[in-house]
């Protein structure tokens, strides 16, 4: 046997042998595990339509995604409580939108007619619906061993939400619950942490290339990018299935 097919052959025993064993799947919540049940847009012109103000869906879609990705992350140091910088956080957002619609400066009342609500009606779980295939990979995740947690870009409504959909796992680490925001590694520490596991332990599934694929592999987790229509649950499990998780 040639020196080189040693090395290959010693190689190859090492990684299927010592390679750690995937004991932790975790997921991200919205576009992965729910979705909104009616589009955005027409949720925010139908509160303003109720405060007075009549805007289009058509613009609303326009203004709200330009406010969202346009914000940093919220302003964790200024606020003793991960979750009212998170609700500071979407204010600017939901003001940002409409103030950018209506062309002038808001007025001090808005925050109690438009806000308010909206941010009432996101922490429905009626507001949002679970991905059909979503119950049937949560559960033959537990069945294959794995301990399965969220981590997510979302406030502490997401616990509520979950919990209405019937949707249980063994830890749900919200940004406000972490102070922190995917890509930050922060945040999967946090939930690495809480069920005890390393990063070489984990994988990670979402749907955005740079909070979730980037963000778990630059801290050696894992990832597997979800790109609904395309993919689905189904497969990531199935992937890890492969590697030989559990």
């Amino acid at each position: 046997m040639t020196t080189c097919l040693r090395s290959l052959l010693r190689a190859w025993a090492y990684f299927f042998i010592f390679r750690p064993v995937i004991r932790a799947l975790f997921f991200d919540a919205a576009g992965t595990l729910i979705e909104p049940a009616e589009p955005v847009a027409e949720v925010y012109a139908r509160a303003a339509a109720a405060a007075g103000y009549r805007v289009e869906a058509a613009a609303v879609k326009r203004a709200f995604g330009a406010a969202f990705s346009g914000l940093g992350d919220p302003a964790w140091e200024l606020h003793p409580h991960g979750d009212a910088a998170e609700r500071e956080w979407w204010k600017a957002v939901v003001c940002g939108t409409f103030g950018e619609i209506l062309r002038g400066p808001l007025p001090a009342s808005f925050g109690a007619e438009v806000f308010d609500g909206l941010f009432s009606h996101y922490a429905d779980p009626r507001a949002w619906r679970v991905f059909p295939e979503v119950p049937g990979v949560l559960a033959a995740s537990r069945e294959a061993g794995f301990r399965i947690a969220v981590v997510s870009n979302f406030d502490r409504r997401l616990h509520g939400i979950l919990e209405g959909h019937g949707l249980h796992f063994d830890a749900v680490v919200t940004s406000a619950d972490a102070c922190s925001r995917k890509p930050d590694p922060a945040i999967f520490r946090h939930a690495l942490d809480l069920l005890g596991f390393g990063p070489e332990e984990a994988f990670h599934v979402g749907d955005s290339r740079t909070a979730d694929f980037e963000g778990a592999q630059a801290l050696g987790i894992e990832a597997f990018l979800l790109e609904r229509p395309h993919t689905d649950l189904r497969d990531f499990l199935r992937g890890v299935l492969e590697l030989g998780g559990k």
